[in-house]
Formats: structure tokens, C-alpha cells, sequence
């Protein structure tokens, strides 16, 4: 199976298929608002859920030591946040039902 990257205009363009009285331009700044909010709401810390779709959340990393590879040498990597997503059970039964055979 060939994977293709979804790409924010394949998003816009689809859209606006189904309602072509909207142009592509409010289409992507609506887009673009709506993932400004979910950006703002990360970065406050808050988690996003989507319903049958899946939920974002912020992680703390504990601060470790790592190497770098090219020279061996030890550094430490402070504390640093990661996004953490974790897809819904609706969405996980969608993508895996092509599989089970």
C-alpha cells in the first residue's frame, strides 16, 4: 500500500469541494485558526480530546544524560515537554480493520 502525505491544501481543496460556495481562502484561514487554538491550548498545558478521533497532551521529560554518537562524548539534556497523542478506540478499530484477515 502506497502512503501519501495529507498535506493542509489537500484539507482546504476537499473542503471545498463538498462546499464550494466557501472560498479556498476563508477555508484556510479557518484552518488555520482552528490549529492556532489547539497549538495555544498545548502550549498552556491544556490536552485536547476529539472524540472518535484522539487526544493530545503535554509530557514532561525528566532531565538524563545521553551521548553524542560522532563522538562519544557524555551530555546531559535538561527537562524539556513532548507531545503525546493517543488515537481513540473507534479511530484504532477504522485503521486496523483492513489488516485483520
Amino acid at each position: 500500500m502506497e502512503t501519501k502525505t495529507y498535506v493542509k491544501s489537500d484539507l482546504v481543496n476537499s473542503i471545498q469541494s463538498k462546499y464550494n460556495n466557501l472560498p479556498a481562502r476563508d477555508i484556510e484561514r479557518i484552518i488555520d485558526v482552528i490549529f492556532k487554538y489547539l497549538s495555544n491550548c498545548l502550549v498552556s498545558g491544556t490536552s485536547i480530546e476529539i472524540r472518535n478521533f484522539g487526544c493530545w497532551r503535554i509530557k514532561k521529560m525528566k532531565p538524563k544524560s545521553a551521548r553524542n554518537p560522532k563522538t562519544g562524548e557524555s551530555i546531559s539534556v535538561g527537562e524539556k515537554n513532548k507531545i503525546c497523542w493517543k488515537s481513540s478506540k473507534f479511530l484504532n478499530q477504522r485503521i486496523n480493520k483492513n489488516i485483520e484477515k
